[in-house]
């Protein structure tokens, strides 16, 4: 393979010494592994924004590992969710992710010892190389963190670049991957599910358990920049810089720089991805009468493209039952549908304040019975006695005689 070949025109001759690049190779073969972040501190330092500390509680997090025997550096990349692309996201970038010359132009500073390339290695696909096109349309990407290398004199450098894979590519990627699922731990029930139904299953953002309260559209998709700026200011971001961290020194302890840095710098990988049901998406049809696309099947393809893309159905966002493969065909059946999504939202919203009261009611008792066993020490001084003053001598005693 020529080397010409393997690189995709961004990398800078750093990168290009270590064969690190920024294109997946037609050979690859990509497995997904289950990453598991330990809970700890972490300094979260957003350009332009003081840095804080993060009590990162922990996560488990989906890494794509490249199975590859060949002399490049292998590309793993880490899942960060499905994201749409705009114009000011790409403002954002480009002032994130700035080379020395153009912070000296924007008059801002740069604290790296290695100069990386710019935001526009955010916006090519790393599969077809094709750059995102800012806009407010219905494009959809998927945002993914990349580990990148480059050797210089003074030693070798990483940084975890986010990248945006076109939606038609990384579902190329991850076309046959599946996960390991059981419900609730590792002793449930036990599944093989398609990588992409349990990431739409588990959360639009695949480490988040327990929703958001991000700005987001109708359809429940975040912003390029917002979803990386969730994953900085939440720690997760920077709890997984360091996990790699940590692992590529291990590897260079053990192996050497050139065989450490090409081996799989991973951690062992969690077996299982646990959550509360198995999906169940896989041969379903869209709750939409007159449509019938069917989850995981192929659509007509669009003019101008060979293949056309895979039917996900996206469950309501209201009653969390019926399923619907687009926003169109959702809001076609709502006028039969409103009637049944308003009574599931009801009983919800009713078995939620149950829950309050009867947490309410829970603490109150807690705090009744903290009350009853609580005995005041007593600050009366043992033995009944008090403690004697002592007269003063100042400004006491007898006048002594003067002389006369």
């Amino acid at each position: 393979m020529e080397a010409s070949s393997i690189f995709s025109g961004l990398e800078n001759e750093g990168m290009k010494t270590l064969n690190c690049t920024l294109k997946i190779q037609s050979t690859w073969a990509y497995e997904p592994l289950i990453i598991e972040l330990k809970p700890e501190r972490v300094v979260c330092c957003m350009d332009g924004a003081p840095s804080k500390t993060v009590n990162f509680p922990g996560c488990k997090i989906i890494k794509l590992c490249a199975n590859t025997d060949d002399s490049i550096y292998p590309m793993h990349l880490t899942v960060a969710g499905p994201c749409y692309y705009t114009k000011q996201n790409k403002k954002d970038f480009e002032i994130m992710f700035r080379t020395r010359e153009q912070s000296l132009l924007m008059k801002l500073p740069y604290t790296s010892k290695f100069d990386w390339p710019d935001y526009r290695a955010i916006e090519q696909c790393p599969k077809c190389c094709k750059r995102a096109k800012p806009s407010s349309s219905k494009d959809r990407y998927w945002l993914v963190y990349q580990v990148c290398l480059q050797g210089a004199d003074i030693g070798i450098g990483t940084r975890v670049m986010p990248r945006l894979i076109c939606e038609e590519c990384f579902e190329l990627i991850i076309d046959d991957c599946c996960l390991r699922v059981t419900v609730g731990s590792q002793t449930g029930p036990e599944a093989e599910v398609p990588l992409l139904d349990v990431i739409e299953a588990q959360g639009r953002i695949t480490w988040l358990k327990n929703g958001h309260t991000l700005e987001k559209r109708d359809d429940g998709l975040f912003g390029a920049y917002e979803l990386y700026c969730t994953w900085e200011h939440f720690g997760a971001f920077q709890a997984m810089c360091d996990e790699y961290s940590r692992m590529m020194q291990s590897a260079m302890s053990e192996s050497g720089h050139e065989i450490g840095f090409r081996g799989q710098e991973q951690a062992p990988p969690s077996t299982y991805w646990e959550m509360s049901q198995i999906p169940t998406k896989e041969g379903r049809k869209c709750d939409y009468a007159a449509c019938s696309n069917v989850h995981g099947k192929r659509e007509a393809p669009e003019p101008g493209k060979k293949k056309g893309r895979k039917t996900r159905l996206q469950e309501c966002l209201g009653c969390f039952d019926t399923m619907y493969c687009s926003a169109e065909c959702q809001k076609a059946a709502w006028p039969d549908h409103k009637a049944l999504c308003k009574e599931a939202q009801q009983k919800r919203k009713e078995e939620e304040e149950k829950e309050k009261a009867r947490q309410k009611m829970d603490d109150e008792e807690k705090m009744a019975a903290a009350l009853a066993s609580f005995v005041p020490l007593s600050i009366t001084p043992q033995g009944g006695g008090g403690v004697k003053k002592k007269k003063s001598k100042i400004g006491g005693g007898k006048k002594k005689k003067g002389k006369k």
